[in-house]
């Protein structure tokens, strides 16, 4: 899209000029986007031309664009031009990695921000409180940036409209029925490398001098999501989902069976 946006704005200023996109594929997915392409082609007189460009090479002060029309039976195109424009691909910023794990959100294999679902979720991430927008997510146009920005805005106002916060009702707890120094937890955390929520916080268990005896996983309710990997991970079985505790399930077994 940014391609024929280009070529209509030099046609828009050099009325005699000739310009020329070398295209495989065209991606118009939006509303009016075939149009618009359809514009530049028709309206501006945009030469499009179907096929891959195999060398570009300075000749007598011309650059040479060589390819191949795919859509004359792969007739060779040759073109002098005044200036080429590469149609490069949309990169993350370079510092984006190292954000996303200081905000603990997750992100892909090319460093943009990854949402925490698709369809019914698209402007939330999986750590609550950080919404997404724009071009951090992936290379977007402005439409879907100021649609995106909005919904963002209007999630960070629900947070804001209420004097207290709501959370998931079934979250993960620690094994805190006896006392803390007591606890059955080990202390291995690998609850804390398994979330994938950064809920998982450690406690120092102290004695009254304030003497450090252990450390023990504590959960952050605010960040729970209760998707239960703690709780398959932690081997001493110090972690429960709340209400579906062993002895919960145990007992409703038993009373379906009896």
């Amino acid at each position: 899209m940014y391609t024929a946006k280009h070529a209509m704005l030099y046609k828009h200023k050099v009325h005699d000029a000739e310009a020329y996109v070398f295209y495989m594929d065209i991606r118009a997915g939006g509303k009016g986007y075939d149009e618009f392409v359809r514009r530049a082609i028709e309206e501006d007189s945009v030469n499009y031309i179907r096929g891959r460009v195999s060398r570009v090479y300075e000749r007598n002060g011309k650059l040479i664009v060589h390819g191949a029309d795919t859509l004359l039976g792969a007739q060779q195109v040759e073109i002098e031009a005044d200036m080429v424009v590469l149609a490069t691909a949309g990169i993350s910023n370079p510092g984006s990695e190292e954000l996303a794990q200081k905000l603990h959100i997750s992100y892909d294999k090319y460093r943009f921000f990854s949402e925490a679902h698709p369809k019914l979720r698209p402007v939330e991430t999986n750590t609550g409180g950080i919404f997404l927008a724009g071009a951090c997510q992936s290379p977007k146009d402005i439409p879907d940036t100021v649609s995106q920005a909005s919904a963002a805005a209007s999630k960070v106002l629900a947070l804001f409209s209420r004097d207290e916060l709501t959370r998931e009702p079934v979250i993960a707890v620690v094994n805190r029925t006896a006392p803390p120094l007591f606890s059955t937890c080990a202390g291995c955390f690998m609850c804390e490398t398994a979330c994938p929520y950064h809920a998982i916080e450690r406690e120092e268990i102290k004695t009254r001098d304030g003497k450090v005896i252990r450390s023990v996983a504590r959960v952050n309710p605010g960040l729970c999501q209760g998707c239960g990997t703690c709780v398959a991970f932690c081997k001493s079985k110090s972690i429960d989902l709340q209400g579906y505790s062993n002895e919960q399930v145990y007992a409703e077994v038993l009373e379906l069976l009896s």
